[in-house]
C-alpha cells in the first residue's frame, strides 16, 4: 500500500521495538536426490558418520547432511569413530586426516579390515592431505573416495550420493590394503614426515602470528577497558592483568595470584551464584558467562561480567581457564532504569497496539481490550480507524501523518470512541519501527486513556481551591476573590466586610466526642452559613474551625445585620447522631476602606477584632478600632517577651495563705505566679497566662513553678515550719501532656517533699478533654498520694457524672459567688449548693475571694471548711511568709 494510502486508512501507531526471525533458505543447488536404503520394504534414512577433531568442522557437515535428510553421527577421533560405529553402522563414513589420537589413514586400515565395516564406503574429507601422492596413498588404504576441504556442498553431496549409489545399485568389492605391508608402512611413514615437516612449519608461522595477535588483542581488550584473566587450575595459579587489577580496585602486585584472593573480593551474596556458573560450564564443556558485584577496598560496589572458556586435558578434566572481565557497573544502573520503567509502564495500564506498513492491526495487548471493550480478534486485520471518534477534522489527521513522515514519531491528545459508542480523551503516541532495509515494517501505537487522568486534574484543582470536608472555597480561593472584590470596590467606590468567624467550645466537642462528629458538626456549620450568603458573598473555611466572610457592596450596618443572623443561626441545636450539640461564634469584622485597603490587612485586623470578641465573652461580635491594632501589637510584643523570661530569671512565686474557716489555722497556700518584666514592670498573670497556654510555653513554665513550689515547701519544713499545703494550679494544657505523672514525681523526688502536702489544682475544662486519659493519669497522681481540686467551680461547664468520677479531694468555690454574698441571694444559693453537693460527694471546700468578715462567716455557716482572700492575707513573694506568720494575727 503506498504511503498516502496509509496515511488515510490509518490514524494511530506508536513505538515499540519489534523483533522478527529470518528464515535462510537453501540453494536448490545443495538438495539433491536422497538415496534412501530400504530394508524390509520399509523407509530409512541414510546414516553418515563425520569424524573430524575440529568443532565447527563437524558443526558444518551436520548442518549440510541433515539439511538434506540424512541421519548424522558424529566423531572426534579415529577411535572414537569405531566405537561409535559399533554400536550404529552407518551407509557411510567421511572422515579427516590430521587428528589426535588415532588419524584418518590409521582409521581407515582398521576399517576396512573390520568385519562388519568394511563393506561400508568411507571418504576421506581433508584439507591437510590435498597432493597427489596423498590421494594414492589414500586409494592404497582402501578408501573409496578423496575430497579435498573446502568442497562446495553440491560437489560434496554429488560424491556422497555417488558413493551410496555404487554401494545400493551395483555391487562394489570392498577395496582392500596393499599386501605388501612394508611398503604400505614406508610410504605412510614417508607421507607423515613430509606433512608434519609441512606441520612444523606451519605451526611456527601459527605460533608466531599467534604471539602477534595475542599482543593485538590484549591491547585491544584494553582499550575496551576489558581485563584479561588467566586460570592454570593444575597449578591453582590466577593471573591477571595489569587493567583487571585496576577493575578490582587495587594494584596488581597486592594480588597474590589464588582463586581464595579472587572469592574475597567477590560480594558474600555473588560467591554461590558465581562457582555455580563456572561448575555448570565446566561440566557442560560450554563458554561460561557470568555477572557478579565486586567489593573495592574503600567499600564501593561494581559490577562485574566475565567470559571464559576452558581447556581440557586428554582425560577429559579442564587443566585452564581464561578470559576477559569488564566493568558494567553502568549498564546495570541503565537495566535497572529499565526494569523500573517497565514495571511504571506495566502497572500505568496503557492500551499497545500494533500494525503492518499497511496499517493494518497485528496485536493488541489486555489492556487495549480492557480500555476499547474491543477483543483482540475482533481488531486483528483492521485499522486503528475503528477507535475513530468524529471529534477531529481530516486537517488533524493529516498533519498527524505528515509529522509522523518527516519525524518518525508523532504524539498528542485526540478522542477515542469504545466499542460500545462511549467516547473519551486519550494520549496517544506512534512511532514507525523500521527493518533492516530502512523502510518502514510496523507502526506502534501507544494510548493512555486519560478519563482517570481529567478526573484527577478536576480533583485537584477543585482540592486547591476548595475545602475538602466542608465544599467551601479555602484561603487561597478566598484570597483571589477578596482581591477582585476590592479591586471592584475600589473602582466603584463602594464598601466591603470581612468577618472572620472561630466556633466556641469546638475544641472541647472534638475531644470529648471525636473528630467524626467534630467533622459533622463543621459541615453542618458550613451548610447553615451557605443558607444566608447572596450570590455575590463568599464564605469559606479558613482552617480548623475558622470561617470567614466576605461581603462586597456592604458597610457596617450589613457586617453587623449579617454578623447577628450568623449567631442566631448557629445557636440553634446541631443534631449529631445521639447528641443535640449548641455551640456558639465569636465573629471579628474588619471594613474596606475604613480598616485597610487589601486583603491581608483586612483579615489581620479582623482576627484581632476576633480575639476581642473571645475576650468579651463568646458568641459575640466586634469591629475592628486602631486601639484594638495597638493591643495586638502589645500582646505580640509580649509573646516575645515571654519567651526568654524564664531563661532570664523574671518569673516568680506567690504565696496566697489559706486557712480553716472553723479554727481560723493556717492549713496551706497556693502558688501564684507572677512575672516582673524589666520594662513593663508587674505583668498580670491575666494577660500573660493565656498567651503561654497558646504558644506552649506555659509546659516548661508550669513545670517550673511545680518544682519550685515543691522546693519552697520542703524548705519552709526544713527552716521549722508547720507542715503545710501547697497549692499548685496545673492547666488543662499540661494536663495533656503524657508525661505529667513523671513531672509530679520528679517534682516530689527533687525537692523531698512529701506527696500529701502536695496539692493539684485543675480546672473544669478537664472535664470535656479525653476524659479516660484524664482519669487515668489523676488515679496514678492519687495513688502516689498527691492531693486533688477543681479550680474556680460553677463557671464552666461542669458534669456531675463526670464530676463524681474524678478521684478529687475539694472543690474551690470561685471568688465571682464569694463577693456578692451578703447582698445576693442566688449567689448564696449557689455557694451553699456547692458547698452542700461537695460535703454529699465527701469532698472539702475552699473559698476564694473572701475580702470582707461578712463573707467569712456567711461561708463558715455554711459550713465550708477552708477560705482565701486579702481578708486573710495578700499573695507575697517566699522571703516574707517567715516574718508574716510570725506577725499574723488569726481572724476570728
Amino acid at each position: 500500500m503506498p504511503w498516502s494510502a496509509t496515511a488515510k486508512a490509518f490514524w494511530m501507531p506508536a513505538a515499540t521495538v519489534i523483533w522478527k526471525s529470518r528464515s535462510i533458505r537453501k540453494p536448490s543447488s545443495w538438495t539433491l536426490p536422497i538415496t534412501t536404503s530400504i530394508k524390509a520394504g520399509k523407509y530409512e534414512m541414510t546414516r553418515v558418520l563425520v569424524v573430524d577433531d575440529v568443532d565447527q568442522n563437524r558443526y558444518l557437515l551436520r548442518v549440510l547432511l541433515e539439511g538434506n535428510d540424512y541421519l548424522v553421527d558424529c566423531a572426534r577421533d579415529g577411535v572414537e569413530a569405531l566405537a561409535v560405529a559399533e554400536a550404529h553402522v552407518p551407509d557411510i563414513v567421511i572422515t579427516d586426516i590430521l587428528m589426535p589420537v588415532m588419524d584418518g589413514f590409521s582409521l581407515c586400515r582398521q576399517w576396512k579390515r573390520h568385519e562388519r565395516l568394511k563393506h561400508v564406503p568411507l571418504m576421506f574429507y581433508t584439507s591437510t592431505y590435498t597432493d597427489s601422492n596423498d590421494e594414492l596413498y589414500a586409494t592404497s588404504l582402501g578408501a573409496d573416495a578423496f575430497v579435498i576441504k573446502p568442497a562446495e556442498p553440491a560437489d560434496l553431496l554429488v560424491a556422497i550420493d555417488s558413493l551410496l549409489h555404487r554401494r545400493n545399485g551395483v555391487a562394489v568389492a570392498p577395496r582392500t590394503p596393499a599386501s605388501d605391508e612394508t611398503v604400505v608402512l614406508k610410504q605412510y611413514n614417508s607421507v607423515l614426515i613430509q606433512k608434519l615437516e609441512q606441520k612444523v612449519d606451519q605451526l611456527e608461522a601459527a605460533t608466531q602470528r599467534a604471539q602477534e595477535n595475542e599482543e593485538r588483542l590484549t591491547l585491544a581488550l584494553e582499550a575496551q577497558a576489558a581485563g584479561i584473566w588467566d586460570w592454570d587450575m593444575a597449578a591453582g595459579r590466577l593471573t591477571w592483568s595489569r587493567r583487571h587489577a585496576d577493575l578490582f580496585g587495587m594494584p596488581l602486585e597486592q594480588f597474590d595470584g589464588t582463586y581464595a584472593s579472587f572469592l574475597a573480593c567477590l560480594h558474600p551474596r555473588d560467591i554461590e551464584a558465581f562457582e555455580a556458573d563456572v561448575q555448570a560450564g565446566l561440566r557442560d564443556r560450554t563458554p561460561v558467562l557470568v555477572e557478579f558485584r565486586i567489593i573495592w577496598p574503600d567499600g564501593s560496589v561494581h559490577w562485574m561480567s566475565s567470559r571464559g572458556r576452558a581447556y581440557y586435558g586428554r582425560d577429559g578434566t579442564p587443566t585452564r581457564m581464561c578470559g576477559v572481565v569488564f566493568e558494567i557497573s553502568e549498564l546495570k544502573k541503565s537495566q535497572e532504569q529499565m526494569r523500573l520503567a517497565a514495571q511504571f509502564f506495566a502497572a500505568s495500564q496503557e492500551a499497545i497496539l500494533i500494525t503492518d506498513a499497511a496499517a493494518h492491526i497485528v496485536s493488541v495487548n489486555e489492556a487495549f481490550s480492557n480500555s476499547t471493550g474491543y477483543p483482540e480478534h475482533e481488531v486483528v486485520g483492521l485499522t486503528p480507524a475503528v477507535l475513530k471518534s468524529d471529534r477531529h477534522p481530516a486537517p488533524f489527521f493529516e498533519t498527524m501523518w505528515r509529522t509522523l513522515e518527516q519525524t518518525g514519531k508523532w504524539s498528542g491528545e485526540l478522542v477515542n470512541r469504545r466499542k460500545n459508542g462511549s467516547t473519551y480523551p486519550a494520549r496517544l503516541s506512534i512511532s514507525a519501527v523500521a527493518s533492516d532495509s530502512g523502510t518502514v515494517s510496523h507502526y506502534v501505537g501507544i494510548i493512555t486513556d486519560m478519563s482517570s487522568y481529567r478526573a484527577a486534574e478536576d480533583r485537584i484543582q477543585y482540592m486547591a481551591y476548595f475545602d475538602a470536608l466542608t465544599g467551601l472555597p479555602n484561603r487561597t480561593l478566598l484570597s483571589d476573590r477578596a482581591t477582585r472584590a476590592i479591586a471592584a470596590a475600589h473602582r466603584d467606590q463602594q464598601g466591603l466586610a470581612i468577618l472572620f468567624m472561630d466556633l466556641d467550645q469546638f475544641k472541647t466537642i472534638n475531644d470529648s466526642l471525636g473528630h467524626s462528629t467534630g467533622d459533622a458538626v463543621l459541615q453542618a456549620v458550613a451548610s447553615r452559613l451557605k443558607l444566608l450568603l447572596r450570590e455575590v458573598d463568599t464564605v469559606s473555611r479558613y482552617g480548623g474551625d475558622e470561617f470567614t466572610l466576605l461581603l462586597p457592596e456592604t458597610d457596617s450596618k450589613g457586617a453587623a445585620q449579617v454578623a447577628a443572623k450568623v449567631i442566631e443561626v448557629l445557636r440553634e441545636p446541631f443534631e449529631v447522631g445521639i447528641h443535640s450539640l449548641v455551640i456558639g461564634i465569636s465573629i471579628g469584622i474588619s471594613l474596606f476602606p475604613a480598616d485597610a485597603n487589601d486583603f491581608e490587612s483586612l483579615l489581620r485586623n479582623a482576627d484581632i477584632a476576633l480575639f476581642r470578641a473571645k475576650a468579651a465573652g463568646r458568641n459575640n461580635f466586634q469591629f475592628f478600632t486602631s486601639e484594638m491594632n495597638d493591643h495586638a501589637r502589645y500582646r505580640l510584643g509580649l509573646e516575645l517577651a515571654l519567651r526568654s523570661a524564664l531563661a532570664n530569671r523574671e518569673l516568680a512565686l506567690h504565696y496566697q495563705p489559706q486557712f480553716e474557716l472553723a479554727s481560723g489555722a493556717l492549713v496551706g497556700y497556693e502558688a501564684l505566679l507572677r512575672w516582673h518584666h524589666p520594662e513593663r514592670g508587674l505583668v498580670p498573670p491575666i494577660e500573660f497566662i493565656p498567651i503561654a497556654e497558646m504558644n506552649g510555653m506555659i509546659i516548661p513554665i508550669g513545670e517550673w513553678v511545680l518544682n519550685e513550689a515543691c522546693r519552697q515547701a520542703r524548705q519552709w519544713q526544713l527552716e521549722g515550719h508547720d507542715p503545710v499545703v501547697i497549692a499548685v494550679n496545673l492547666s488543662a494544657v499540661q494536663m495533656r501532656q503524657a508525661n505529667i505523672v513523671q513531672t509530679v514525681r520528679h517534682a516530689l523526688h527533687e525537692s523531698g517533699l512529701e506527696a500529701k502536702y502536695l496539692e493539684l489544682e485543675l480546672t473544669e475544662s478537664l472535664l470535656f478533654e479525653n476524659i479516660e486519659t484524664v482519669l487515668t493519669q489523676l488515679f496514678i497522681l492519687k495513688e502516689i498520694g498527691v492531693r486533688l481540686s477543681i479550680d474556680d467551680f460553677g463557671t464552666g461547664y461542669s458534669s456531675l457524672s463526670y464530676l463524681k468520677r474524678l478521684p478529687i479531694d475539694k472543690l474551690k468555690i470561685d471568688k465571682s459567688f464569694v463577693a456578692n454574698l451578703s447582698d445576693d441571694h442566688d449567689s448564696r444559693a449557689i455557694a451553699l449548693a456547692i458547698v452542700s453537693m461537695a460535703h454529699s460527694l465527701r469532698l472539702t471546700v475552699t473559698a476564694e475571694g473572701i475580702e470582707h468578715a461578712a463573707q467569712a462567716r456567711i461561708l463558715s455557716d455554711m459550713r465550708c471548711n477552708d477560705g482565701q482572700g486579702y481578708f486573710y492575707g495578700r499573695p507575697m513573694p517566699a522571703d516574707r511568709i517567715a516574718s508574716w506568720v510570725g506577725e499574723m494575727k488569726c481572724p476570728p
